[in-house]
């Protein structure tokens, strides 16, 4: 790069003679720039408005120093006349040539890097101090408010060579800052343990997990949403009056210890007088008393007022109205205590849905979501039939998640049009995969799996699984709309080795082939019935010293049996997801029989069920139950030792060993049985630090259950329980399941196993 010659300090003096000499206009000969290092005066000369044979003045000398500033380049600029030379003189800002920050945990260093790329503030960049400080600053509040009060971030900037500097961000994040103390001033109708019980803010209690609970951890947002719940305490019993006078936020010297104090005042209770609803909604008695939850004498109640309107307009969106406004006027009778209220509904015009446009299905065709949707073009709009179209949609194994956004049709109050975007999952993959299992050992698996088949929504799966255990070789096809009216036809084929003693159970093995077709038709938007007819033969070898009633089984049975499966089975479902759901429940019936022709003839009765409630958006409380029996006929008295029922282990009660439960033969070998009871209380929750990592949950367990021998000899005292913690993850090589449990009545001969996971196992 060019430098003029003139050194900078005679520059500075000509200067000074010549600013007050250039006040009339001169032809600029010619243009001098000093003071750059970095910078081509090229790039100065293209921003500044002065040209080589034009005239310039002392008036447009303000406009070509805002020019050269408003670049970022310089940090300062001066403009003089030498003659009829145009003298710049710029100081340019230095070049950030390394960028460092130390003492970070809480926030990631990739994060803060992206933050301040974005502000130009990243190697390579002009050095932009004031954007730096407002960095620090926002950095600052931002800890602040993850209750990091103490934190201190010092920002040094360091010369380097070639007027470039070495920018370094120190941050000491310092100690979380702890909610010691919450006192509520002014309460009277309820006492103070019980307000603080609806706020989430708090001390840590003394039995508190520290990574599972933040309650002591202050911050605004979570501070007004505490005021918001106490508002809603008082307004659902009564107190419409209710109001907080001050939320005053107190902090010790050391900035360790918050103190709140919430000052209230309560106002008097009213009861509901007289309900009444205007505007000719169009709704029978019946619909109204169903969806008015208001009743006269009662204690009013803010929550039954707006589940009303909520219902009120949920009643006309099914009708298809589907922008209803519901307005509720309160009338006092300060006399007696009381609040009418008056409903107005406005339900406007009955409105269409015009077209339904899909997103997002760049593998799938648009007629296997629209099959799926229940609210169609040029019908009524119905509110209820959009959800469910939703919930419809998320069930499907190839979507991760689906929204339906209505939106009106301009120039008209009676059409809209659903925008469905569907956010896919990859479904058309094929898979190698190697895991391990304490109960199977080493895995193998080759897996074609397509939910999807050709963006369809038809599946084909096919499976070649290789264990200790088991050898798994399987075909599969389902046809989803094998009618247009949702009746599923599906077919397989298969060939399975078991090897019951790499599983501990017993010296033997069973080797079976045989195929299927199955059909599934749906009842109702929740209930459904299956039922599969098939054929299999099987056959038994025993091992070198196998129990004797396994002998004796095969001496009066034979060691090869046709079979003639057939099962039926009732399911009702009406969970939101289908992985990880967290409303919702799923009961199933199901009856596997041997059909007449089968060599062994005996039938299998099974119950299992779950039932999911979200306790908050995160947090999810499911209860789970099996519950298994049978019957024999001709020269059986109990299910063949192949078929029987086993408890114990990662799907089933934790904390004990694999297939282990109940009683047991003369070689130490659990019997299995004819009847099985298990039962699962969980609560599932995302992992701390890793909320954002979708397919990862946790949860906290309660495990009940055992196996008998014959269905009758169910004991309650017999059930094994365990308690514990566990872990899903549903990685690229299948799902990974770990768990801790710890038997809370294991009896003498139970085989414990505290730690149990699987890799690449079913989900």
């Amino acid at each position: 790069m060019k430098k003029h010659t003139l050194v900078i300090s005679a520059v500075s003096c000509l200067l000074a003679v010549s600013q007050a000499a250039w006040a009339a206009a001169f032809v600029v000969r010619d243009i001098e720039v000093n003071g750059l290092e970095r910078i081509a005066a090229g790039t100065v000369l293209n921003y500044l408005p002065a040209r080589v044979g034009e005239q310039f003045n002392d008036a447009q000398s303000a406009e070509a120093i805002r020019s050269l500033f408003q670049t970022g380049l310089f940090e300062d600029v001066q403009l003089g006349r030498r003659g009829d030379v145009l003298v710049v003189n710029v100081v340019e800002r230095p070049a950030i040539g390394e960028l460092t920050i130390t003492g970070n945990r809480k926030i990631p260093t990739e994060k803060l890097m992206e933050v301040l790329k974005l502000r130009n503030i990243s190697k390579g960049d002009t050095l932009d101090k004031a954007a730096l400080a407002t960095i620090q600053r926002e950095l600052e509040e931002q800890y602040q408010g993850m209750g990091h009060y103490g934190v201190d971030i010092k920002t040094t900037i360091e010369a380097l060579p070639r007027n470039r500097v070495a920018v370094k961000i120190n941050i000491n994040e310092g100690n979380v800052a702890r909610i010691q103390k919450v006192n509520i001033i002014g309460n009277k109708a309820f006492p103070e343990s019980v307000l603080l019980k609806q706020l989430e803010s708090g001390p840590r209690g003394a039995f508190s997990i520290p990574f599972l609970s933040d309650s002591d951890q202050y911050s605004k947002e979570k501070l007004m949403a505490d005021l918001d719940a106490l508002n809603s305490f008082y307004r659902d019993r009564g107190y419409i009056n209710f109001e907080i006078t001050s939320a005053d936020v107190s902090m010790s010297p050391d900035k360790k210890n918050i103190f709140l104090n919430v000052s209230v005042n309560e106002g008097d209770q009213y009861r509901i007088g007289n309900v009444s609803v205007a505007g000719n909604p169009g709704l029978s008695p019946e619909q109204l008393g169903e969806a008015v939850k208001l009743r006269k004498g009662e204690v009013f109640s803010q929550k039954a007022l707006e589940e009303t309107r909520k219902n009120l307009s949920n009643k006309l969106g099914a009708q298809g109205y589907a922008f209803t406004k519901v307005a509720a006027t309160p009338d006092f009778d300060e006399a007696n205590k009381q609040v009418g209220i008056l409903l107005s509904v406005d339900q406007g015009k009955r409105t269409y849905v015009r077209r339904i446009d899909i997103r997002g299905n760049n593998r799938t065709k648009d007629e296997v979501y629209r099959r799926e949707l229940r609210q169609v073009e040029s019908s009524w709009f119905s509110k209820e039939q959009v959800e469910r179209s939703k919930t419809r949609l998320q069930r499907l194994p190839y979507v991760e998640e689906a929204t339906i956004e209505v939106e009106p049709v301009a120039g008209t109050n009676d059409q809209v049009d659903l925008i469905v975007t569907v956010k896919e999952r990859s479904s058309n993959q094929f898979r190698v995969g190697a895991g391990y299992s304490q109960s199977q050992g080493v895995l193998f698996n080759v897996n074609l799996n397509q939910d999807n088949f050709m963006g369809t929504g038809k599946k084909l799966d096919v499976n070649v699984d290789n264990s200790k255990v088991n050898k798994n070789y399987s075909i599969g096809y389902t046809n989803p709309y094998y009618t247009p009216d949702g009746i599923s036809r599906g077919f397989s084929t298969y060939y399975k080795e078991y090897d019951a003693e790499a599983e501990d159970i017993s010296s033997y093995a069973s080797n079976r082939y045989g195929g299927s077709v199955n059909y599934t038709v749906p009842l109702s938007e929740h209930d459904s019935v299956y039922a599969s007819v098939g054929a299999e033969k099987r056959e038994i070898v025993l091992g070198s010293d196998p129990a004797q009633r396994i002998k004796d089984f095969v001496a009066t049975n034979g060691d090869e049996y046709t079979q003639l499966p057939v099962t039926v089975s009732y399911v009702h479902d009406t969970r939101n997801r289908t992985v990880f759901p967290t409303e919702g429940q799923r009961h199933r019936v199901s009856l596997q029989a041997s059909a007449p022709g089968s060599d062994l003839q005996y039938q299998k009765l099974s119950y299992d069920g779950a039932a999911y409630k979200p306790l908050t958006d995160n947090v999810t409380f499911a209860v789970k139950g099996k519950v298994g029996t049978s019957n024999t006929g001709g020269d059986l008295d109990s299910l063949p030792f192949f078929d029987k029922y086993y408890a114990g282990g990662i799907n089933s009660v934790r904390g004990f060993d694999q297939s282990s439960l109940g009683t047991r033969d003369e070689k130490d070998d659990p019997t299995g049985g004819d009847l099985l009871v298990t039962t699962t209380a969980e609560v599932q929750f995302p992992v701390p630090l890793a909320e954002d990592v979708k397919g990862l949950k946790m949860s906290t367990f309660v495990d009940a259950g055992n196996v008998f021998n014959d269905t009758g000899d169910f004991k309650a005292d017999e059930l094994r329980y365990s308690a514990g913690v566990g872990a899903v993850w549903l990685s690229p090589i299948g799902p990974f399941e770990v768990s801790y449990a710890k038997p809370l009545n294991a009896e003498d001969g139970d085989k414990e196993q505290k730690v149990q996971f699987s890799i690449g196992a079913s989900f």
